[in-house]
């Protein structure tokens, strides 16, 4: 909302001279295109001659105000109107995140019982898996409860 407003007031500012001018199209030798609010530069050539935009009244102007008020009414009452859907956005969200680390978790038990029932495992491997083990299961219990 505020890049509208900034926008906005970028317009009011800007001197009727630089709004004037005309921008051109030109293409160069390898089918490049350039903008130009001035000669085209050496080695293109002009296509086309894009004109200003029409000054605006100040009824145009008036209106413009007018909406971007309404925007702006709109935008702080906004937040108000979605906070429910931001409580239930932030269940589903917890959900995921307890589905995610409870997958982990079982993973991490699959993973020390497979290191176990090898014959060439080491100890320090399935100590390892274990303190994984505990750090998901400590994240679990902090997140889900």
């Amino acid at each position: 909302m505020n890049l509208a407003y900034l926008w906005t007031v970028c317009l009011l500012i800007l001197p009727a001279s630089v709004l004037a001018q005309t921008i051109q199209r030109c293409e160069g030798a390898n089918q490049r295109i350039t903008y130009s609010n001035a000669e085209c530069p050496a080695g293109t050539k002009p296509v086309k001659a894009v004109p200003p935009a029409p000054r605006l009244s100040a009824e145009d102007r008036a209106a413009a105000q007018a909406r971007l008020q309404r925007a702006r009414d709109q935008a702080k009452a906004q937040p108000k109107q979605q906070r429910p859907q931001a409580a239930a956005d932030g269940a589903i969200q917890k959900a995921a995140d307890c589905g995610y680390l409870q997958a982990g978790i079982d993973s991490s038990r699959r993973l020390r019982n497979v290191l176990t029932t090898r014959p060439y495992y080491s100890t320090e491997d399935v100590d390892d898996a274990d303190a994984r083990t505990n750090e998901l299961i400590a994240e679990y219990r902090r997140v889900c409860g």
